[in-house]
């Protein structure tokens, strides 16, 4: 069973359809990667997972349970959770307090939060301000963020943008440490094909609220409707 499906999942705003019944399933232990042109739902998708939105249609399964009208935060016990496209912190709290918040409401040990700062390379920034922060560091602290809940499964939403490839290239090597260390499941967003090529097990492509193609990148890219998708 998978530990992901979203069971053609429609979400409708006003005057667009952003979701147009996207199914999609994801096993446990996977690295999966989403891609698709600007406005094809990928975002919208992750905050219906999330619960931020609800979906109109459809239904999503988490661990073989219904969680469609499920809270956020009780989402977020059962094991789910996402990093922000843009890096969301508190200017008055220290890098340290970011991380130990998570920890601190889920009543997990202390000892958590050094142990999660050094497998995102931010050991040695811990009483830091955010705004100190370069773009790969403020990256690393939204993974830190969302590691902070335990999750068994984690959305990485756009999480190369703003990047050199050197330091995509650094946030990969973060994914596959988490995803082997921590045993967690993975779904990276992103527009950068070249680094979701080099971390994803399999890719799924999604484009005006729909899924139009799963696959590695050689069978993504023989296949027309991604091609249109992409070249327009």
């Amino acid at each position: 069973m998978p530990v992901l499906e979203v069971r053609d999942v429609g979400k409708v705003f006003p005057g667009v359809i952003a979701l147009g019944g996207v199914t999609l399933n994801i096993e446990q232990g996977e690295v999966r990667g989403l891609i698709g042109p600007n406005g094809a739902g990928k975002s919208t998708l992750i905050t219906t997972i999330m619960g931020v939105h609800r979906p109109d249609s459809g239904s999503i399964w988490f661990r073989g349970e219904d969680i469609s009208r499920m809270h956020i935060w009780d989402r977020v016990r059962k094991g789910l959770n996402a990093t922000h496209q843009t890096a969301l912190y508190v200017p008055e709290l220290s890098i340290r307090r970011h991380i130990e918040l998570g920890i601190m409401v889920n009543g997990f040990p202390a000892t958590d939060v050094m142990l999660i700062a050094e497998t995102v390379g931010l050991e040695g920034e811990m009483d830091e301000n955010p705004d100190v922060l370069s773009a790969l560091g403020a990256k690393k602290l939204e993974i830190a963020k969302a590691l902070s809940t335990r999750p068994s499964f984690i959305m990485l939403d756009e999480c190369f943008a703003g990047l050199s490839f050197e330091e995509g290239m650094e946030v990969i090597e973060i994914i596959r440490k988490i995803a082997e260390e921590r045993q967690l499941t993975v779904l990276v967003v992103d527009h950068n094909l070249a680094l979701v090529e080099r971390v994803a097990h399999v890719t799924t492509v999604i484009d005006r609220g729909v899924v139009i193609a799963e696959g590695t990148f050689e069978e993504l890219f023989s296949n027309q409707d991604v091609v249109d998708a992409y070249m327009g």
